[in-house]
């Protein structure tokens, strides 16, 4: 997805949050020329995580924290650990685990401070919500049924706490043939291989990082290992927005699973902020002269809810 003038302020927002919270005065000011200076050479063309991550980048350098975000992601990482339980019973008890294991994973992608800048996050309310509502863009259906079939499955993470609540999905889908991807390096509250062994993710499947140093999964900036893997896995499962805006140009097919939180996103894939999305991005077609895909757009109409 490219970079929309809406994104820009988000983008500044984000910019004197960090600011705010790591920086002195006089460093404040020079970071915030570095980040207007950015944005107003900043390829549009590229997305918004790519600009994210440049200035997340310099306030490390700054700073000197290589993870700002530390004591707020344990905060949601151990706040999540402590429903676990209960949304397990929530799951077996379902007369359909599978569904509702995949609507609470929905309902983590909620705890996103680069998409909603708060910290004011009440998790109880959005499990109501994400239980009860209808998904906005249902491919839930094709989802169950090419996961019944599939020998791997190439997971890629979003946020720490929504982690938890992935794994929950994640041991209801057949972890053996999981693989649960994170961000290389702290960014905003994006997941890494510490949080993911934190709440236990290494113990349910196998754990591994995309190499990405963005908060998203630019395959520009991935490992070598991490696009072998997303070429060759059978299904690809990616959560969140940041992994949305990032991927969804991508030449294969892959089920976006998210809840919108901005009207970007939503205008993007046509469901209103505040819904549940399960989003088949279909694989190019190819032309057979060329070999070359003719195709890359996302086609949600047939499963949107009028």
């Amino acid at each position: 997805m490219k970079t929309y003038i809406e994104c820009l302020a988000c983008l500044v927002r984000q910019a004197i949050d960090i600011a705010n919270a790591n920086l002195d005065e006089e460093k404040r000011e020079g970071f915030m020329r570095f980040v207007l200076k950015g944005l107003s050479t900043f390829d549009y063309r590229n997305s918004p995580p790519m600009m994210a991550r440049q200035m997340y980048g310099r306030i490390r350098e700054l700073s000197g924290i290589d993870d700002p975000y530390k004591d707020i992601k344990k905060h949601y990482n151990d706040k999540a650990l402590q429903m676990y339980r209960g949304l397990k019973d929530t799951v077996n008890k379902s007369p359909d685990p599978f569904e509702t294991a995949l609507r609470l994973a929905i309902a983590g992608n909620i705890i996103d401070f680069g998409a909603g800048g708060g910290h004011d996050i009440s998790l109880d309310d959005t499990v109501k919500h994400a239980l009860r509502d209808p998904f906005a863009i249902d491919f839930s259906h094709d989802l169950r049924s090419e996961l019944e079939g599939a020998s791997t499955v190439l997971y890629i993470g979003d946020n720490a706490g929504e982690v938890v609540f992935d794994r929950i999905f994640i041991e209801e889908i057949g972890p053996e043939k999981v693989t649960f991807v994170t961000r290389d390096i702290p960014i905003i509250n994006d997941v890494t291989i510490e949080d993911a062994t934190y709440v236990g993710m290494d113990k349910v499947c196998k754990v591994v990082s995309s190499g990405s140093t963005a908060p998203g999964t630019p395959l520009e900036i991935c490992s070598e290992d991490f696009k072998d893997m997303f070429l060759s896995s059978d299904i690809v499962i990616s959560k969140g927005q940041g992994n949305f805006e990032t991927l969804s140009s991508a030449s294969r097919e892959i089920f976006f699973v998210l809840m919108v939180k901005c009207p970007v996103i939503s205008r993007e894939i046509g469901a209103e902020v505040g819904s549940l999305v399960v989003l088949k991005k279909p694989s190019p077609t190819v032309d057979a002269d060329n070999d070359k895909p003719i195709e890359e757009s996302i086609d949600v109409h047939p499963n949107v809810m009028e």
